[in-house]
């Protein structure tokens, strides 16, 4: 191991962090591979298909938290291990590495500015009202997973296309930070040979599934769902222009153990530094609180916009 490669030495949880990465991988093989020949050899069976893709929904928001460790480094103090792990469960996911860390890293850079406060009218953009609440409610239910795995097609076209499309499209300085790093030649080289080994697995599934095909479309239509809805519900209606502002939201401990704590999240915006296992301890050390509840404030996104 070079020296390099390693991170200055903290206390992070990364066996467990393997053994939740293994047990995901794991599911997912058995969703993807295991099921629809089940299926196929069994039809009676489709219940147990029906059954697991359902559950694959807050499994899938675990997969996104886990992989949330590794963007910040924080799933293993060796950062060849931690970009290793965050890039194969980004392809059991559905999509990049680099492009979960981009667009993540961009959101805590510009965090509640423009581009990032969706929930937020915006009477000069010439837009009417109804457009921005249609595409308010497309965010927060499908478009934030949805723009995940379709980017990284986009990015899979020649450079000068991709570099064309990004400067047609991008409206805010969060969008054009983002272009601006993903559009790196040895950024694209990743993206392009992850985006292979994505589509490889999963087109494989879908003929796997045949007739079943829609059980597989219940999973991805769940997970965008999961990662869409609760990912924004953190920062609605929450002040804007300050890059530490969110809410820490009130689970029972193993609900938010399950989460990952990524339900005290004005901490994590606070310290992304430190891991999920110590996020409790931070928010004891430097007197921080509940907001309000998890369901409450998720169930308030429906409001629409502000």
């Amino acid at each position: 191991m070079s020296v390099s490669t390693v991170l200055p030495s903290r206390e992070l949880p990364t066996r467990q962090n393997i053994r939740i990465a293994w047990g995901l991988i794991l599911f997912f093989a058995g969703l993807y591979f295991l099921i629809p020949i089940l299926l196929n050899l069994f039809p009676d069976t489709v219940g147990i298909g029906v059954f697991f893709a359902v559950v694959s929904g807050p499994l899938s928001y675990l997969l996104w938290n886990l992989i949330h460790e590794s963007i910040h480094g924080n799933f293993s103090n060796d950062r060849s291990q931690s970009q290793f792990w965050g890039r194969v469960l980004a392809i059991v996911f559905g999509t990049q590495f680099v492009v979960l860390k981009a667009s993540h890293l961009m959101h805590h850079k510009f965090n509640r500015e423009q581009g990032d406060r969706i929930e937020f009218f915006e009477a000069d953009s010439g837009r009417p009202r109804w457009m921005q609440s249609l595409n308010y409610y497309f965010r927060i239910t499908f478009a934030t997973y949805l723009f995940e795995v379709g980017i990284g097609f986009v990015l899979f076209l020649p450079s000068a296309w991709s570099k064309r499309i990004s400067e047609k499209t991008v409206r805010y300085p969060i969008e054009e930070a983002f272009f601006k790093w993903v559009l790196k030649l040895e950024i694209l080289s990743e993206i392009r040979k992850d985006l292979l080994l994505t589509f490889l697995l999963y087109s494989f599934s879908f003929w796997l599934y045949g007739r079943y095909f829609w059980i597989l479309s219940i999973l991805l239509v769940l997970r965008a769902f999961f990662v869409s809805f609760f990912d924004n519900a953190y920062h609605y209606a929450k002040e804007i222009d300050n890059k530490n502002s969110a809410y820490n939201l009130w689970l029972p401990d193993r609900l938010s153990r399950w989460f990952l704590h990524f339900n005290y999240h004005r901490i994590h915006h606070r310290f992304p530094g430190v891991p999920w296992n110590r996020l409790p301890k931070q928010m004891e050390t430097v007197g921080e609180f509940w907001d309000r509840g998890f369901w409450g404030q998720a169930w308030s996104q429906w409001k629409g916009l502000i």
